[in-house]
């Protein structure tokens, strides 16, 4: 009987193995190959979340939706647009719990002539401006969410908005603006590398790989400074699934001054 009782735990110890190494495997399609300081992004769809539990499980910084769209234009859910209602409590409750915080506007480009996109990038930047209201010491850059669907023809309507939407915010929070978008998305820009030259950083999306595809040739030899790498990450403290990011660069250069 000892005999047998060695050949099975063996047996187990094998099957155990297995099964940690296809976890690796899985693990290493959706992690980052060099992990920096972890961060989230949340909005009104991830609901109330309890941001010293986050804290706890290792979240140093959360890009907190402020605003879609400016009220009444969002393609995407378009029963959600204009201020986030959940931006004050998760700004304040994150910050609470010692996590940096910047936050974020989801655009919803539209306009038929070069006038229309002026007014519509204002009066969406306007909506954003609200919400934040304004940036407090060691708070991280706004940030401008620029992916599809787009409603402009043409890449130097893309442009001329964006344009608009960072001069403007800028202005009104003294502080450059952050570009979220991802190589798909940016393409429809023509792939330009403006904002990289003019020193908006980049926090791009990429998910399931090792490292990210980085768009205006590697956003003008700058690089990423923060990477979204899964859609699917899960954080004590925030019901479901959530936005999981990593920085590469120090806090102070997300800044934006």
């Amino acid at each position: 009987m000892p005999p047998l009782r060695s050949h099975t735990l063996r047996a187990s110890l094998a099957v155990l193995a297995i099964g940690l190494c296809a976890l690796l495997v899985l693990d290493s399609a959706s992690a980052p190959a060099k992990p920096g300081r972890l961060g989230v992004d949340v909005s009104r769809f991830n609901g109330a979340i309890d941001w010293e539990r986050a804290a706890g499980a290792g979240v140093r910084f959360a890009f907190i939706a402020a605003s879609r769209g400016r009220g009444d234009d969002c393609a995407v859910v378009p029963k959600s647009c204009g201020q986030d209602p959940n931006f004050d409590a998760n700004y304040e409750g994150a910050r609470a719990a010692g996590i940096r915080v910047g936050p974020y506007h989801r655009a919803f480009i539209a306009g038929d002539t070069y006038r229309d996109l002026i007014e519509d990038a204002r009066a969406e930047a306007d909506v954003f401006i609200k919400s934040v209201g304004g940036l407090a010491a060691k708070d991280l850059a706004p940030a401008l969410d620029v992916e599809t669907p787009f409603d402009v023809a043409g890449r130097n309507a893309l442009k001329k908005w964006i344009r608009a939407w960072v001069k403007r915010v800028r202005r009104k929070l003294t502080a450059r603006p952050i570009i979220y978008t991802n190589a798909t998305s940016w393409a429809a820009t023509g792939n330009t590398r403006e904002f990289a030259k003019r020193g908006h950083r980049l926090w791009v999306a990429n998910w399931g790989v090792s490292k990210p595809a980085v768009p205006a040739a590697n956003w003008g030899s700058r690089g990423w400074a923060v990477w979204q790498y899964t859609s699917s990450g899960s954080i004590p403290g925030i019901v479901g699934r959530v936005d999981l990011n990593r920085l590469r660069v120090r806090f102070s250069r997300l800044r934006g001054r």
